[in-house]
């Protein structure tokens, strides 16, 4: 789990970030917002649509969370994340989800290489 300062922690935080560019992968939607941090912030938030148990958001956030602590070095200074989880996410291991969303962050040019 990221520390808390390089982590969206409050509501409006998160409505913020989700107001701005979505992108889609097979295990996550992003939402992907600049602004006038220091750190970069991401943010996961699992529903209970997709994961009617508890153990079940808990292991696909630590999954997302788990892929975002290896990329987070590569993130630009100013970005802020908000991931959220889709089931498929369950049968993989973050090494995978780590893939997918590199790929994608560096498609639309925002992770660093």
């Amino acid at each position: 789990m990221l520390p808390k300062q390089k982590r969206l922690n409050l509501k409006y935080d998160f409505k913020w970030v989700a107001s701005g560019k979505a992108l889609d992968t097979k295990f996550a939607k992003l939402f992907v917002r600049l602004g006038n941090n220091q750190n970069p912030r991401v943010g996961i938030a699992s529903s209970t649509k997709n994961f009617k148990e508890a153990h079940l958001r808990n292991k696909a956030r630590r999954v997302l969370s788990a892929a975002f602590e290896t990329l987070y070095i590569n993130l630009p200074t100013n970005i802020n994340i908000v991931a959220l989880p889709k089931t498929p996410i369950l049968g993989v291991k973050s090494g995978d989800v780590l893939l997918e969303l590199e790929e994608v962050l560096k498609k639309e040019k925002i992770l660093k290489s």
